[in-house]
């Protein structure tokens, strides 16, 4: 059996980071900002996370941040739902404290000093295997009252595609599914594939228009197929009411990457209080990269067990 390793590295791009692997998967978690996975991937395949080495400005400067401003980064990060501005947008570009855990590591971000949010992620690999849990805790030490949802974003490296069930539970005359788009997404773009199980939707790196979708995912999961690799994210999916018309997946893609995002309900939360959001991570070695609903059934159907 493979151990697990921890060991803090320099990483050209993106500072101080830690590195973990357990003989399966390698991931590298940022110290200097944060906390983003910024590289995960099977040992010997390339990195299934986009990353932005320029750190460019997400959104416009808020003046209520006196300067700082959010930085892309890329990789996966933990924010927080509904997408009210500029509350989503608090600037992540402090250094976080790492504490080790059974299996894995804790990595806490400093208390926000605007929002009086505090994010944290503790993330435990298997043993010899190819999962990853991934725990997101959001915690409020402001005075007042908060509702909201704590928000998962995977940003994936361009030019893969990504499935997301689209099965509801079986209502016989009545509806069992729906669709959210935003207001900058077009519904007939030809990156989105509709199909009976599943919506298929490509990264194009030469697109030129945004594109979101979002739904209620019964199946708890997505899949990712880019870089000889198949990644599925998994999350649990849990009962009340959610954010975006009730959506608890949403799939973002533009000409640079695609965001894999799951959401838990919204929460209010009192002075001291949070709300934690668990997602779990498996990769598998697999070149094939579908184009039909027929093929991405096919290709899920060797990783997942059919009544999923």
């Amino acid at each position: 059996m493979e151990t697990i390793r921890f060991s803090e590295v320099q990483d050209a791009n993106f500072g101080r980071c830690m590195k973990m692997e357990n003989g399966v998967i390698e991931l590298l978690v940022t110290l200097d900002f944060g906390p983003r996975i910024i590289y995960c991937g099977l040992c010997g395949h390339d990195n299934i996370l986009y990353q932005d080495p320029t750190h460019r400005a997400l959104g416009q400067p808020f003046p209520v941040y006196e300067g700082d401003v959010c930085r892309l980064y890329g990789g996966h990060r933990l924010w927080i739902s509904p997408e009210i501005l500029p509350r989503c947008y608090h600037p992540d570009n402090l250094p976080v404290e790492c504490v080790e855990i059974k299996d894995g590591l804790e990595f806490i971000a400093p208390i926000e000093k605007f929002s009086q949010i505090q994010k944290s992620m503790a993330i435990v690999l298997g043993k010899g295997s190819c999962g990853v849990e991934i725990t997101h805790k959001v915690t409020n030490h402001g005075l007042w009252e908060v509702e909201l949802a704590p928000w998962a974003i995977t940003q994936l490296a361009p030019g893969g595609v990504t499935a997301i069930p689209l099965v509801g539970p079986d209502t016989v005359v009545l509806p069992n599914r729906r669709l959210a788009f935003w207001d900058y997404a077009n519904p007939g773009d030809e990156r989105l594939t509709l199909g009976r199980e599943y919506a298929i939707i490509c990264q194009c790196p030469e697109a030129t228009e945004a594109f979101k979708m979002g739904l209620y995912n019964h199946s708890g999961f997505g899949a990712y197929f880019n870089r000889g690799q198949a990644f599925f994210k998994h999350f649990d999916v849990a009962d009340g009411q959610f954010p975006d018309f009730g959506c608890n997946y949403e799939v973002y893609t533009n000409h640079n990457f695609l965001e894999a995002e799951t959401l838990g309900p919204l929460t209010t939360i009192g002075h001291g209080e949070n709300v934690s959001h668990k997602e779990t991570w498996q990769i598998y070695p697999e070149n094939e990269i579908p184009k039909t609903e027929a093929e991405t059934i096919r290709i899920i159907r060797k990783y997942l067990d059919e009544n999923n």
